[in-house]
C-alpha cells in the first residue's frame, strides 16, 4: 500500500455493488450539503426550551443519534449485507461524546460564540492535519493540489472567526413559563464554573474548548484506521452503527456518573423538551452519516474545512439579528470562497 493515498483514490473492496452510486465526487458534495443543513439546524428544535445544565439533554440527544445508527445498520442489511462490526470504530464515538459533554461548561465560562469559535477551529485543524499527515497512525491523504487545500483551510479559519462577531437576535420576549423556569433554575442550581474568578473561568473555558475541538477533530481517526487495514470495507456507512453505539454508551456512562455525583438530584429539562432533544440527535446523526459518505469520496483534508464552516452559515441565517447582515454577508462570502478553493484542490492543474 502506498505511503500517501490520494483523496480520490478510494479503496473499493467489499462495497463495489451497493455503494457504487455513493462512491462519486458528486455524491460526496451532495452529502456535504445534507451534512451542512442538518448540522446547522440540529439545535433549532430545542432552542426555545430550558435544558437544565445540559447533561440530560446530551444523553437524550445521543439516544436519538443511536436510533439513527440502528436504522442505518438495518437499512444496509436489508439492501445489501450486514456490515462487519468493528469495536475500534466505537472509540471515535466515545471521543465525540466526551467532547460534547464539555460544551455546557464551555458556554457558561466563555459564552456560546467564543466557545463555538475555538472548538470549531480546533476541530477543523485537528481533523485536517490528522488525515493529511497521518501522525504516524494513519496513511496520509494528499489532495491533487495541496497548495490550494492549505489556502482553503486558512480561509476557513478566517470565516469561522467572522461568525464569532455575529450576535443572535435576542428581541424575542420570553414567555411567562420561561421566566418562572429561569427563577426556579436560579434558586435550584448554582453552577461551579460561575463561582470561579473571571480569569480562571476564561482559562477553563478556553482550555476545555480546545480539548473539545481535539476530541471532535479526532472522532473519525479510529474509523479511518480500520478502513486502511487490508480487506476492510471503505464505505463510511458501514461504520456508522459502531460509531453511534460508542457515542451512546459513552454518553450514558457520563450521565450515570453525573447522576451519582448529584446523588440523583438532577437538573432536568422540561417534559416538552424530550422529543425535541431526540430530534436534535436525529438531525445530528443524519449529518454525521452524510459526513461519512463525503469522507469516503472526497477525503477528510477536503471535507473538514468545508463541513466545519458551512453549518455556521445555516445556523447564523436562522438566528441573526438585523444589525448583523453586513458581517453575515462577508462571512458567507469568505466561507464559499474557501469551499470553492477546497473543491479546486482536488483538480490537478499540471
Amino acid at each position: 500500500m502506498a505511503d500517501v493515498m490520494n483523496v480520490t483514490g478510494n479503496f473499493t473492496n467489499g462495497s463495489e455493488n451497493f455503494y457504487d452510486k455513493l462512491n462519486t465526487q458528486s455524491a460526496g458534495w451532495v452529502a456535504i450539503v445534507i451534512c451542512s443543513i442538518c448540522f446547522g439546524t440540529n439545535l433549532i428544535p430545542v432552542k426555545k426550551f430550558k435544558m437544565g445544565d445540559g447533561m440530560a439533554f446530551q444523553w437524550l440527544m445521543c439516544t436519538g443519534i443511536f436510533v439513527v445508527g440502528v436504522v442505518v445498520q438495518l437499512a444496509i442489511g436489508f439492501a445489501y449485507r450486514i456490515p462487519k462490526f468493528h469495536p475500534l470504530a466505537m472509540l471515535g464515538g466515545a471521543l465525540w461524546a466526551t467532547g460534547n459533554s464539555m460544551t455546557v461548561v464551555i458556554i457558561e465560562a466563555i459564552g456560546l460564540a467564543l466557545g463555538i469559535l475555538i472548538w470549531s477551529i480546533a476541530n477543523m485543524l485537528m481533523g485536517f492535519f490528522s488525515s493529511r499527515f497521518g501522525f504516524g497512525i494513519l496513511i496520509p491523504k494528499e489532495p491533487k493540489n495541496p497548495t490550494l487545500n492549505y489556502i482553503g483551510v486558512a480561509i476557513a479559519v478566517v470565516s469561522i472567526s467572522l461568525y464569532a462577531f455575529i450576535k443572535p437576535n435576542t428581541s424575542e420576549e420570553k414567555t411567562e413559563d420561561n421566566k418562572e423556569e429561569d427563577l426556579e433554575d436560579g434558586m435550584e442550581e448554582e453552577k461551579c464554573i460561575s463561582q470561579l474568578p473571571v480569569r480562571m473561568k476564561k482559562f477553563v473555558g478556553f482550555f476545555l474548548a480546545i480539548i473539545a475541538g481535539f476530541f471532535y477533530g479526532t472522532n473519525f481517526m479510529p474509523v479511518i484506521y480500520v478502513q486502511q487495514q487490508p480487506g476492510n470495507s471503505q464505505a463510511g456507512l458501514d461504520y456508522v452503527f459502531a460509531h453511534f453505539l460508542g457515542i451512546w454508551l459513552t454518553s450514558t456512562i457520563i450521565f450515570v456518573i453525573y447522576a451519582l455525583v448529584k446523588k440523583n438530584s438532577l437538573w432536568l429539562p422540561s417534559n416538552q423538551a424530550i422529543l425535541p432533544s431526540l430530534l436534535s440527535g436525529i438531525l445530528w446523526a443524519i449529518a454525521q452519516s452524510s459526513w461519512f459518505v463525503a469522507n469516503a469520496t472526497l477525503g477528510e483534508p477536503v471535507t473538514f474545512p468545508v463541513v466545519t464552516t458551512c453549518p455556521a452559515v445555516i445556523a447564523t441565517v436562522v438566528s441573526v439579528g438585523k444589525k448583523n447582515y453586513i458581517i453575515l454577508g462577508c462571512a458567507i462570502c469568505v466561507t464559499f470562497v474557501g469551499i470553492i478553493i477546497n473543491a479546486l484542490s482536488m483538480i490537478d492543474f499540471s
